[in-house]
């Protein structure tokens, strides 16, 4: 998992109360803080990782997840639950692939999870 801080700790700290919350970020300079620490070593998607044209990317090769972010407001339904304030209080994606690690199948919404349980 990227470890990668965006913000001091001492910031992070104050945001632990939000862990598990919804991220976004509060201006393009933080946003592209994220995208350096996440977006651009993530496997998800090649545009941001090896900066392909967006347009020159096959559909499997792009991540929904950054678009989504900037369409939509954290209180509404189709923003990504993916982006997070982690349990340090440090924004992350819990989608999150390192770029050369394969991406694991999408987890069938039908499929009971036997092991929730035991994750709690």
């Amino acid at each position: 998992m990227n470890t990668q801080a965006i913000y001091p700790d001492s910031f992070a700290k104050m945001l632990l109360e939000r862990a598990g919350q919804k991220y976004q970020p509060s201006n393009g300079t933080e946003g592209e803080c994220f995208f350096e620490a996440w977006c651009r070593q993530c496997a998800r998607d090649r545009s941001m990782r090896e900066g392909d044209d967006f347009d020159e990317c096959d559909d499997n090769e792009v991540c929904g997840i950054i678009a989504n972010t900037m369409a939509h407001k954290p209180e509404d339904d189709e923003y990504p639950k993916e982006w997070i304030y982690g349990k340090d209080g440090q924004p992350c994606c819990t989608a999150f692939v390192q770029a050369g690690q394969p991406i694991p199948p999408e987890r069938d919404p039908f499929t009971r999870d036997l092991f929730e349980e035991l994750a709690a």
